[in-house]
């Protein structure tokens, strides 16, 4: 694998953050919806119930999707390129690290 120029590599978690709080945004809306569903005389109702769990589906979605962005930025770190001096951008130091796995 190719290391990543460090202009490509602001960009993307320029991008990633972009992302991340948008999904981050939705999440807080749907854990918003849960509540005061939960708090509702609904609840129980038909309707309240397929709500319930479409919500369920759509929290899942957004925390498995918030996840692979945390990989993406995981990896973006591993793969930044050094400057001349061996040291990284501090854009890309507060990324998160991904475990490296022996594949033996």
């Amino acid at each position: 694998m190719e290391r990543m120029d460090l202009c490509d590599a602001s960009d993307a978690v320029s991008s990633m953050h972009v992302l991340r709080a948008e999904l981050t945004a939705d999440l807080d809306d749907i854990e918003n919806r849960i509540h005061d569903l939960v708090q509702s005389p609904l609840a129980t109702s038909d309707s309240g119930i397929n709500d319930m769990q479409v919500y369920c589906v759509a929290r899942a979605a957004l925390y498995s999707g918030l996840a692979s962005i945390n990989e993406v930025l995981g990896w973006v770190r591993l793969m930044a390129a050094k400057d001349a001096d061996g040291n990284m951008p501090e854009v890309v130091k507060s990324l998160p690290t991904v475990p490296v796995f022996s594949l033996h």
